[in-house]
Parts: C-alpha cells; structure tokens; sequence
C-alpha cells in the first residue's frame, strides 16, 4: 500500500514596505526591500541622507528628510521637520543664496577687470618693443611697484616720463581693472589722457597751495 507523502507546511509571509516605491506587500523573504513589481519593472531605491543622524536611508517618496529611526526618536513623519530642524534648513537656504549671488558678482566683476576700458587703445608691436613698452610691462609684472622702473636705464627714459607712466598705471588700475588687461593697452595713450582725472577734487587741508600729481609721484619716488 502507497505511503502518503506528507505536504510541505505552508511558506511563512512576511508584510514588507517596499523601499523603492514605499508600498506595503507580502513576500516569503524575510530580507526583501522591493516588491514583485518593483523588481519586475527595474525601479531602484533612492536614498536619502538623514538630517539628523546623517545616514543614508531609502527614501521612496522624495520627500523624506528623517531616516524611520529618527523620525520615531522625534515623534515625527520622516516628511516632517523638527523647529530646530526647520531653522537649519533655512539657514542654509540663505547661506546657497548668498553664495550664488557672490557668485554671480565675481563673475561680473573677473567680465569687467577683464575688459578693455573705453577709451584706450591697445599697444601695437612697435610700442611694446620700445623702452616705453618694455618699462610698463615690466611696471605690469609687479603690480605697479615703482622699483620695477629702477632696471630701466636713465638714458632709455626720462624721470617725467617714468612718473607719467607710474600716474597711467595707477589710475587705470585704481578703475578695477586687471593687470592682464592692462599690459595689453598703450601706455603712449594712457600718458596723453588727463593725469589729473584720478585725483583732482581730494582735499588738502594744511596747505594752500596743494602738491600737483607730478609733485606727488616724485614724493613717491624719493626724487623731490
């Protein structure tokens, strides 16, 4: 007489909350995180990093800021925000606004020091190769430091015109723009423009007869 086979006990069922699409299903596995239609269609889990304990958490929703711990410590939905939390938050809202408008404004002023100003000219070759050239290029180099001019020979250029180029420099520079874009404009051009404009209207007080611009740059020199 056949012995009866004795049936498999049934499989236990687990209630699992699907980590990719947050809906709640049934399965034997006891470590599924996605369901049967997750895993069918592909969907992956995204995760979030916990505000609180900064732990990175399935996030199904998109809307979760606190990892299921942290939010059952806090008494709160993972959706939802604590005061504290809530401060935090807008203060670095604050914090990303302001430096994208820092930003914006560096890229605006590096456009601007960047461009040729109105009203000057480039410097053409002959310029550049000449002792006017060499010694605005070398004044360029550093920035404007006057001992920069001290390598160029007396007999290549005149102290009037080494203060003259000291003036160009410093007005020009003064308007924001950069040393780059500097040593590509003619210093013959800048020298004819108006010395004076860069400083006229400062006031001197103990003296009724103030210094001109050339009295001040041969000051500056230690020429005077």
């Amino acid at each position: 007489m056949p012995v009866a086979k004795s049936k498999k006990p049934p499989r236990q069922m687990y209630l699992k909350t699907c980590n990719a699409c947050g809906e709640e299903h049934e399965t034997h596995k006891a470590k599924a995180s996605r369901c049967e239609t997750c895993i069918a269609e592909n969907r992956r889990i995204t995760y979030k990093t916990c505000i609180s304990c900064g732990v990175k958490f399935p996030a199904p929703f998109g809307d979760e800021y606190n990892c299921s711990s942290c939010a059952e410590a806090h008494g709160i939905g993972q959706a939802e925000l604590t005061s504290e939390q809530r401060e935090i938050i807008k203060a670095e809202e604050t914090l990303a606004r302001w430096e994208n408008k820092v930003l914006l404004l560096e890229a605006e002023l590096d456009k601007r020091s960047n461009a040729k100003p109105k009203g000057t000219k480039l410097m053409n070759e002959k310029t550049k190769a000449s002792a006017v050239g060499v010694a605005w290029l070398e004044l360029c180099a550093r920035d404007g430091q006057v001992s920069a001019l001290s390598q160029i020979h007396e007999r290549d250029l005149d102290d009037d015109t080494k203060l003259r180029l000291v003036l160009a420099y410093s007005r020009i520079r003064l308007r924001g723009y950069s040393v780059e874009a500097i040593s590509k404009l003619c210093p013959v051009h800048l020298m004819s423009l108006d010395e004076g404009k860069a400083i006229d209207g400062l006031p001197f007080v103990e003296t009724q007869n103030p210094p001109t611009p050339q009295q001040l740059a041969e000051i500056e020199l230690g020429l005077a």
